[in-house]
């Protein structure tokens, strides 16, 4: 499981009441290996699901891959050696260990560029949503030319299915078709939204983290019905 704090063990919902603890015992996986940490960018998450890849069966494994805000970028940390933390958890007993990750040693993400408007392009995520269906791709490439069982799935807003122009002509429909995404439509935020308040909503409003019934919510209706549609089960 890589991600952010949607996916971060024990944040808001108990590991194995999570949809990626669901989905872990559903199909009787023993071992999950948790990249998660809270505030995590897009760039995190996919700098160690490919620095890892030394330590993945492609025959066996099941990649969980969660998209965060996409309003985030991972810097060096200036020196002060930050380390980074996984967790390996027996869905036996749901015991947790830690697991430290050099791969992401000495990064830290940042909620925004700067103050630069020409930098921090949150008054207009045509491009950046552009951007990360491009990284989409290049995923979903690498992923399904070693024949991994994978799902990436948006933990956010949706995506703008309708955001088509010159830069976004190829990437948006081949992301729209992709059978192992769930980006523009039920996703963990919009199919809970207005059904499922977070547990933290006082604190964060829709956008925060669910907890046991919007986690199952979204294992039911979305996750568990893509992966059944890409005969996983």
């Amino acid at each position: 499981m890589f991600g952010d704090s949607y996916v971060t063990p024990d944040v808001c919902v108990p590991a194995q009441e999570s949809f990626w603890g669901l989905t872990a015992a559903k199909f009787d996986i023993p071992v999950i290996m948790n990249y998660s940490r809270p505030g995590n960018s897009v760039d995190s998450v996919c700098h160690l699901l490919i620095s890892e890849q030394d330590q993945y069966n492609w025959d066996n494994d099941l990649f969980l891959i969660g998209l965060p805000p996409l309003e985030r970028i991972t810097v060096f940390d200036d020196f002060k050696d930050t380390p980074y933390y996984g967790r390996r958890i027996e869905t036996s007993t749901w015991n947790q260990t830690e697991v430290q990750l050099q791969s992401h040693h000495g990064l830290v993400a940042n909620r925004s560029f700067s103050d630069d408007m020409q930098l921090i392009i949150h008054s207009d995520r045509s491009w950046l949503e552009t951007q990360i269906l491009r990284t989409i791709f290049l995923l979903t490439s690498w992923l399904d030319a070693n024949n991994a069982n994978y799902v990436i799935v948006n933990c956010s807003e949706p995506l703008d299915s309708n955001n088509i122009q010159g830069p976004s002509n190829f990437v948006l429909p081949y992301a729209k078709k992709h059978t192992k995404c769930i980006l523009f439509k039920d996703t963990y935020y919009d199919i809970n939204y207005n059904v499922n308040k977070p547990a933290d909503f006082d604190q964060y409003g829709w956008h925060g983290h669910h907890g046991p019934a919007g986690n199952k919510h979204f294992f039911k209706n979305s996750l568990l019905p893509t992966m059944q549609r890409n005969n996983f089960c």
